[in-house]
């Protein structure tokens, strides 16, 4: 085994074809996929299903991924080291977030002379979820409603993680200016007015949608995501000049500026749960936990 057959295992399981795969290393497919079978005889153990059309990782090779991915980015960290150094790089993945893009504005100019760099992705919960369990990312993110809380905590530990709370705040419905419900005077709208509603929010499975407690509880499948965007400008034209609507966080999704003030949705006792995933029982990188400490402290602030 050697660490170029990892390097192709990862991008073919990336990429889910070994001919998608050879574009990206610069190869050819039988050069692929014979690299990939020698990783498999290596390792006594089938890692693809060929099928029809592209590949799919099987059992065994969805746990080598989660290892490989582990090595092949700690050699692109030590790749960095050489070509700049002692480099500290802080690799962190986020729901989309202008709250969280202001502090991080703040934390960078705090830290500047520390010359920490930053790999910074916006992603659903999911995908940060998966990130950081394959050691892509040293930190995720994320935002959940408080009634997913149960069934979220399960797949973080099933994945050998954990996630930490820092924050909790109300649901908020951001309606469109163009929509009736912009000047209707309520001071709280219950789900029930969501009828008809069009929406725009940052990701599919934004707060960890995996099926609710109880059958009457918000759920995403139960309405009509009509945008989906992880661009703030974007979100703010559209809330701005047209009828879609957003439903968020009350103080952590201040990307709202210029828009109509949000109204509380009723949801009874559910909340925003603001926190992040790490993997579970390692240590924290003390750059890793200077930011989780900087973000505390400008939490409490609020």
């Amino acid at each position: 085994m050697d660490l170029k057959q990892l390097q192709y295992f990862v991008v073919c399981a990336q990429t889910g074809s070994f001919s998608d795969a050879a574009k990206v290393l610069y190869s050819t497919q039988p050069s692929v996929s014979k690299v990939v079978k020698a990783l498999e005889d290596a390792l006594g153990m089938q890692l693809f299903e060929r099928l029809p059309r592209g590949i799919r990782l099987t059992v065994q090779g969805q746990k080598v991924y989660r290892y490989a991915c582990r090595i092949t980015n700690e050699i692109d960290t030590l790749e960095n080291m050489a070509s700049h150094g002692m480099t500290k790089w802080i690799r962190v993945s986020l729901n989309p977030s202008s709250w969280f893009a202001n502090q991080f504005v703040d934390f960078y100019n705090e830290t500047y002379e520390k010359n920490y760099h930053f790999q910074l992705t916006t992603a659903g919960v999911r995908s940060v979820m998966d990130r950081v369990r394959d050691y892509v990312d040293d930190i995720g993110f994320v935002y959940i409603l408080s009634q997913q809380k149960e069934n979220f905590l399960h797949e973080v530990s099933r994945n050998k993680l954990q996630f930490v709370p820092m924050y909790e705040t109300d649901v908020v419905f951001y309606p469109g200016k163009e929509t009736e419900l912009c000047d209707s005077g309520k001071s709280k709208v219950d789900l029930k007015d969501l009828d008809g509603v069009r929406f725009i929010q940052n990701y599919q499975d934004e707060f960890f949608d995996i099926g609710s407690v109880h059958e009457e509880s918000f759920q995403w499948k139960d309405i009509d995501i009509s945008v989906l965007t992880n661009s703030d400008y974007i979100m703010e034209k559209m809330l701005k000049n047209s009828r879609v609507s957003n439903v968020s966080g009350s103080y952590l999704s201040e990307n709202k500026t210029g828009t109509t003030p949000g109204i509380p949705l009723n949801m009874g006792d559910s909340k925003v749960l603001f926190g992040y995933i790490v993997h579970k029982g390692e240590k924290i990188d003390e750059s890793v936990q200077e930011l989780i400490d900087f973000l505390v402290a400008r939490l409490h602030k609020s």
